[in-house]
C-alpha cells in the first residue's frame, strides 16, 4: 500500500460509506472530505466529519499505519491539533494530539474491495501526474457543447460559495454588512489562511469592529493581536509597540478572547500575501468604508467595483513583510488580480444572495463582469490549454477549476458534459 493510493481512495470516498466506524465503535459520516493539501500541514483541508452525534470541521490526516501519527513527529506539532480524523489503512495504534486528546481513527484496510484497490492503483500507476482521462479528444467538442458546460459549471462553483453566504446569514439574522465582512475576512486569507483569519470574527463581535473603523489603527492592533501577530518581543519599532499598548487596552475594554483564533501561517506564502500584509489592508478597507455593501450594491460597472476594493497597507508595511524585517521598499496595495478574487470568492456570492432577497437576478450582470475579468493562470488552466481548451477571461477559467476539482479528479466523467458527449456523442 502506498500513501497516494491511500489518498485517492479517501478522495473519492471509493468505500461504503454507510458502513463507517472508529477504532472506538463511533458512527461516522462523511459530510465533505475535504480539500487535498499539497503545503505543509494536514493531508486534507476544510474537512467536515459527523462523528457519534457531533459534527466537526477542520483536517484530516492519513496514514498506512496509525504509528506513523508518531513516526513523523504529528503529536509534537500544533498544526496538527485542528486534525478531526485519522485516517489509515492498518490501525496499529491510538494517537494523540499534542495537546494530549485522542484523535478519532477510521481503518479502510476492510472496507475497500480488492476490486477498487486494483483499479486505484492502475490509474494511479498509469496517471500519477493526474492527467485528463480525455487527453487529446477535447479539441474536436462542437463550441456549443463547450460553451454551455463552461457557463453551468461556472454557477455551479458561485453557487457552493453562496450556500455559505445563505449559511451565515441564517446564523447572523440577515446582517448582511456582518455577512460580507466574513466572506471578504475569509476571502484576504486565501486558501492557507482563510480558516484562520474567519476565526478572528469569533472572538471579535462585529459590533465592536464597527465601533473601532474610524481608527484604522485599533483596527489593526486587534487583528494582529488576535491573530498571535503581537507576540514576538524582538521588535523595538513605535509602530509595533502602539498596536500592542493599542491592543492590550482593547481586549480588556470588550473583553476579547484569542483562545479560539488560529494563528495564520507565513509558510509557503509569497510575501505579498503574508498575513501581516493582508490584515493591515483589511483594515484600512474597513476604514476607509465601513458601510461596504451600500457602496458594493449600486456599483455600476466592474472598474466601480474593483475600486470600492482598493486598499493600501499601514505605511510601515511598505518596507517591512514582518515585523522587525526590513526589506525592500515597495507600496502594499491590492493588486487587481487579488481584487479579482475578492470579487469571485466574496462579492459575486454575496450580490446574488442579496439580489435573490429582492427578487431581482443579477446573473447577467455578474456574468458580464466575469466575462470582463481576466483568467487566472495556473496549473490546471495549462493542462487544458494543452488539450486546445483555451480560457479567455474569469468565468472560463472558473469553470475549468471547478471541472478539473469536482469532475475530472474524482473520475466523474459521466457526469461531465464534454465526457458524456465523447462517449455518448450527446
Amino acid at each position: 500500500m502506498h500513501e497516494i493510493v491511500l489518498h485517492r481512495i479517501w478522495e473519492s470516498q471509493n468505500f461504503p460509506i454507510n458502513a463507517l466506524i472508529t477504532t472506538r465503535g463511533q458512527r461516522i459520516h462523511v459530510v465533505s472530505a475535504g480539500e487535498p493539501n499539497s503545503l505543509s500541514g494536514p493531508d486534507f483541508h476544510h474537512s467536515k466529519i459527523r462523528i457519534g452525534d457531533s459534527e466537526w470541521s477542520g483536517h484530516v490526516e492519513l496514514h498506512i499505519k496509525a504509528s506513523d501519527w508518531y513516526l513523523h513527529g504529528h503529536h509534537r506539532d500544533e498544526a496538527y491539533n485542528t486534525v478531526i480524523l485519522h485516517v489509515v489503512w492498518e490501525a496499529d495504534t491510538e494517537v494523540l494530539r499534542k495537546d494530549g486528546t485522542v484523535i478519532p481513527t477510521l481503518s479502510l484496510s476492510e472496507l475497500v474491495s480488492q476490486k477498487v484497490l486494483n483499479r486505484v492503483r492502475k490509474s494511479t500507476v498509469r496517471n500519477p501526474s493526474k492527467e485528463l482521462a480525455c487527453k487529446g479528444l477535447l479539441s474536436g467538442l462542437p463550441d456549443d457543447i463547450l460553451s454551455s458546460w463552461r457557463e453551468e459549471l461556472f454557477w455551479h462553483r458561485l453557487e457552493v460559495k453562496c450556500s455559505q453566504i445563505e449559511l451565515w446569514l441564517h446564523e447572523s439574522d440577515n446582517d448582511w454588512e456582518y455577512v460580507l465582512f466574513k466572506a471578504l475576512l475569509k476571502g484576504f486569507g486565501l486558501n492557507l489562511n482563510g480558516q484562520a483569519f474567519l476565526s478572528l470574527e469569533r472572538a471579535l463581535p462585529f459590533s465592536v469592529f464597527r465601533k473601532l473603523t474610524p481608527d484604522p489603527l485599533a483596527l489593526e492592533s486587534v487583528l494582529f493581536g488576535l491573530s498571535g501577530l503581537l507576540e514576538e518581543d524582538k521588535c523595538d519599532s513605535s509602530y509595533f509597540s502602539s498596536l500592542k499598548r493599542e491592543y492590550l487596552f482593547l481586549k480588556t475594554k470588550y473583553n476579547l478572547i484569542a483562545d479560539a483564533c488560529q494563528h495564520p501561517e507565513f509558510f509557503s506564502l509569497r510575501p505579498h500575501n503574508f498575513p501581516t500584509i493582508r490584515l493591515s489592508q483589511f483594515a484600512q478597507l474597513y476604514h476607509k468604508r465601513p458601510n461596504l455593501l451600500d457602496k458594493i450594491r449600486k456599483a455600476e460597472s466592474l472598474s466601480a467595483l474593483k475600486n470600492l476594493l482598493h486598499a493600501q497597507a499601514s505605511p510601515y508595511w511598505n518596507s517591512h513583510y514582518t515585523f522587525g524585517r526590513k526589506g525592500t521598499y515597495s507600496l502594499k496595495e491590492l493588486s487587481d488580480s487579488f481584487r479579482d478574487i475578492l470579487l469571485l470568492n466574496a462579492v459575486f456570492p454575496v450580490l446574488i444572495c442579496y439580489g435573490a432577497s429582492l427578487g431581482k437576478a443579477v446573473h447577467l450582470r455578474i456574468k458580464q463582469w466575469a466575462e470582463e475579468m481576466k483568467a487566472e493562470q495556473n496549473k490546471v488552466i495549462r493542462i487544458f490549454k494543452k488539450e486546445g481548451i483555451l480560457s479567455r477571461n474569469t468565468l472560463e477559467s472558473q469553470a475549468i477549476i471547478h471541472l478539473y476539482q469536482n469532475f475530472c479528479r474524482k473520475n466523474k466523467c459521466l457526469q461531465c458534459h464534454w465526457g458524456s458527449y465523447l462517449l455518448y456523442g450527446k
